[in-house]
């Protein structure tokens, strides 16, 4: 069984890596994670794909003399295409709903860390995944101090995800910890 990590942005990353002591066979990032997670980054997944380079997460982790990710995802076919224009990479767009999947309102989203376990599972083919900095509570990111306001909005589109991906998802905190239960 494979194992993919899935890191976020929330104040909790690093303890909830600290604590995460099964396998590891890859590790994904989300936003702003992927500028400071030191080892390999198998891939980095955006729904804000023009932040890797607007607001300089790629020249963050290049300055932080981390190597570049080994794949990069989005959701937003316009982000890709000014992504692959200003950068020169290549990125995959895909979709951010998992297969079977419904829409449980119109216009509704879920999150970069959500999608980034759905391409670790769906797109890389990954047996299961563990959410670390992923909790999905209010808690503020690790790089500033408010609040994450949406908390609440996503986390109720948690069961939404069909039951063959939630069995195959674990987290390491917070609601999802509680939705989706802790690794083995």
């Amino acid at each position: 069984m494979t194992t993919c990590l899935v890191l976020g942005g929330a104040a909790c990353l690093q303890a909830d890596l600290d604590a995460y002591t099964g396998p590891i066979d890859a590790v994904v990032a989300c936003n702003d994670a992927g500028t400071i997670w030191p080892g390999e980054l198998d891939a980095w997944i955006s729904i804000h794909a023009n932040y890797f380079h607007k607001k300089g997460w790629l020249s963050k982790r290049a300055a932080n003399g981390l190597a570049p990710a080994k794949s990069y995802y989005t959701n937003r076919a316009k982000f890709a295409d000014d992504f692959r224009r200003d950068t020169g990479l290549p990125i995959t767009v895909t979709d951010w709903w998992f297969p079977g999947q419904p829409h449980i309102e119109e216009g509704a989203t879920m999150t970069s860390g959500i999608l980034a376990a759905r391409v670790a599972l769906v797109d890389m083919g990954f047996d299961r995944v563990v959410l670390c900095g992923i909790p999905m509570t209010r808690q503020p990111h690790f790089f500033d101090k408010e609040d994450w306001g949406h908390a609440e909005k996503y986390a109720k589109r948690l069961p939404n995800i069909p039951d063959e991906y939630r069995a195959r998802i674990r987290s390491m905190s917070g609601a999802t910890r509680e939705h989706f239960g802790a690794p083995e």
